[in-house]
């Protein structure tokens, strides 16, 4: 009986024994910490968790009314009245106009835009063709419409229309030459122009390039931003038609000009006028930066007024001195009389030389 209770007595040790080892155990191990909470995300880190994979730019939808061209080869013509009126817009392509004696417009569009004629007023005559019509350009809609914009564009685009006709052109990027027409009006923003044989005015205007205009008529305003003018053979068609040209970077040479009223004028560059001043008129050379040299017959009869800066004055014909000033100063004028005085010439230049000329026969 002893034995059993010492061994029970023993166990009852061990058990203890254990049980208060797990109980230190227990106590020594820290407890498992708590996730410590998140700080509140700054305005840089929301803007970067709301920063997406940035999308390239795809490119602008067509300015309105513009249609660039669709490969597309196509001719077409209409009977018109032979004093027809024509509009058209290019945006880009060489444009070729010629003068023909058919009552009848044909154009071709090389490897450009679809197009069609817009017959804006028809003649009051029995035959009610048309006397105002525009060239457009046509555009396929999603679906299969088709709807008419103001502009094409081509490769080469190619118009015969009546010798009377009267055409006015706007255009982007074009090469533009125009030959027989009854009246033209030519504004691009880049590309040279080219004009012949127009009989009752021209008015050609572009942001870069050169401007030609030879044998034609009527009142011309011819003006580059950038390039050189260039009229030979010009004259009024009526009384009263005055010549203006103007560049602000090139040079304007003038040979053949036969009107009362001219006033040329370049930034920058050289003006040059080879003819006969008329009794009667006036004309007026300027120049900012360059010279300006004048070749006219010898029995020219003008009063002249030349006002120059940096440079000098000198003529080759005879004239009278009126005034002289040419005290140090940036500014130096004189007046002077050639033959009797039939017209009025004057001549300005801030930097370049004056020079007058006599004209070979």
């Amino acid at each position: 009986m002893k034995l059993i209770t010492s061994t029970t007595h023993f166990l009852l040790a061990v058990a203890v024994s254990v049980l208060l080892i797990a109980i230190t155990a227990s106590a020594q191990v820290p407890p498992t910490p708590k996730p410590y909470p998140e700080p509140p995300a700054t305005s840089k880190q929301k803007e970067k968790e709301k920063e997406k994979m940035p999308k390239f730019p795809t490119p602008g939808e067509f300015p309105t009314g513009v249609e660039w061209g669709t490969g597309t080869t196509s001719e077409r013509s209409i009977a018109v009245d032979a004093k027809v009126s024509i509009t058209m817009c290019v945006t880009q392509g060489s444009v070729t106009v010629n003068g023909w004696k058919r009552d009848e417009i044909r154009a071709f569009v090389s490897e450009g835009s679809k197009f069609g004629f817009r017959v804006l007023q028809k003649s009051m005559k029995e035959d009610g063709k048309p006397v105002l019509l525009s060239l457009v350009g046509l555009k396929t809609l999603p679906g299969g419409a088709v709807t008419m914009v103001d502009c094409i564009a081509g490769s080469e685009i190619q118009l015969d229309v009546p010798e009377n006709a009267a055409l006015s052109l706007r255009g982007r990027e074009t090469e533009t030459s125009v030959d027989t027409l009854r009246k033209i009006v030519v504004t691009n923003v880049g590309g040279d122009i080219s004009i012949r044989n127009v009989a009752q005015g021209v008015t050609a205007k572009t942001g870069q390039g050169d401007i030609t205009v030879e044998n034609s008529q009527g009142a011309m305003y011819l003006e580059s931003s950038s390039g050189n003018v260039v009229a030979f053979a010009v004259e009024p068609a009526e009384v009263g038609d005055a010549f203006r040209a103007k560049t602000n970077s090139g040079a304007i040479s003038l040979q053949k000009i036969g009107y009362r009223l001219a006033d040329i004028t370049s930034i920058s560059g050289t003006v040059l006028f080879t003819g006969r001043l008329l009794m009667g008129g006036s004309f007026s050379f300027n120049t900012t930066n360059g010279a300006i040299r004048l070749a006219i017959p010898q029995d020219s009869s003008c009063r002249i007024t030349a006002t120059y800066g940096f440079g000098n004055f000198n003529s080759e014909l005879p004239i009278k001195l009126l005034t002289e000033d040419n005290r140090p100063g940036p500014v130096k004028t004189v007046n002077a009389v050639m033959g009797s005085g039939d017209s009025t010439l004057r001549l300005t230049t801030n930097s370049g030389a004056i020079q007058i000329r006599k004209l070979q026969p």
